[in-house]
């Protein structure tokens, strides 16, 4: 019988295992929560630079469309006066 109440005693409850993974799951927390924010500002200003290369893109694609619709009037009005149409 003393050997079987020295085993108890040196064996690991339930309760104290649930609280080491609770532990464990809040120190593990934290980690990640140190490691994203310390990776979210380069991520972020990356992101910003990509979204303001691409409006810059749509931007210049805008004016490209505009001067081409302008060119494709100007053409259709001369041919259309030229030619005695509508």
């Amino acid at each position: 019988m003393n050997e079987q109440e020295e085993n108890r005693k040196n064996a690991v409850s339930p309760s104290t295992i649930k609280e080491w993974l609770v532990l464990a799951g809040i120190v593990g927390g934290v980690i990640m929560w140190f490691a994203t924010m310390y990776g979210l500002p380069p991520r972020v200003e990356k992101l910003e630079t990509t979204v303001s290369d691409m409006q810059k893109q749509i931007d210049r694609n805008d004016v490209k469309i505009n001067i081409i619709l302008d060119d494709v009037k100007t053409i259709k009005s001369f041919l259309l006066t030229r030619h005695g149409g509508e």
